[in-house]
């Protein structure tokens, strides 16, 4: 998953510049909140794990390639167009839903069901935390770009999505499993398994961004 999202966002900054990594962080904002469905184990946590962290990361990474290379405007642009991508999926999935499958088609309006029918209250906790984080990290690799005068890339690049990828872990996990939730979950779960278990995995994400920039920096000019 890891290569995968660096491969695509690689490509998508050098073929089509800003535009690219735009349609990159939508679809990645989407794809990220259908696998949000789903935890699993890894052998390095022993709690599960909730999948989406990595792909939903990486849309950080994709926000300070953006910043530094294209400004803080197309940054913040991409962040509400992937806003706005969700909001549209859920509305056209809805309104899927409000039709009677025909003779034949009920095994995939109940898997359809099954997958979005929850989607309302995770998507209203995942676009508010999203947007938290991503303001947050734009502001932070901003405010370090002028603070070193454009050197040190990589220390923006570390702190900017570490700081944002915090708030958007704490702000989701609490208004998805606790607030939002018909049947909240413990603190401890919610901490353990949602907060500190996937952000150990952005941390990674983070490290790696890092030498990632670097590569990136010269693959755009």
């Amino acid at each position: 998953m890891l290569v995968s999202c660096g491969a695509i966002l690689s490509l998508m900054a050098r073929i089509f510049g800003a535009l690219g990594l735009m349609l990159y962080i939508t679809l990645a904002v989407i794809i990220a909140n259908l696998q949000i469905h789903i935890a699993t184990h890894f052998s390095f946590f022993h709690e599960p794990i909730a999948l989406g962290t990595v792909v939903f990361s990486s849309t950080f990474i994709g926000t300070s390639i953006l910043t530094e290379f294209y400004g803080k405007a197309q940054a913040q642009k991409a962040v509400w167009l992937s806003f706005v991508g969700v909001i549209i999926l859920m509305i056209f999935m809805m309104i899927t839903l409000g039709f009677k499958p025909a003779a034949g088609f009920g095994q995939a309006h109940q898997a359809i069901q099954t997958l979005f029918m929850p989607t309302p209250a995770l998507i209203t906790a995942s676009l508010i935390a999203y947007v938290i984080g991503q303001y947050n990290d734009i502001w932070m690799f901003t405010f370090l770009s002028r603070l070193t005068r454009g050197k040190l890339l990589w220390l923006r690049s570390f702190v900017g999505p570490l700081v944002g990828a915090f708030m958007d872990n704490l702000v989701f996990s609490v208004l998805a499993w606790m607030v939002f939730s018909p049947h909240p979950l413990s603190w401890n779960t919610v901490f353990f398994t949602y907060v500190l278990g996937t952000y150990l995995l952005r941390i990674g994400m983070a490290l790696i961004s890092v030498p990632f920039m670097y590569v990136v920096r010269r693959m755009v000019r």
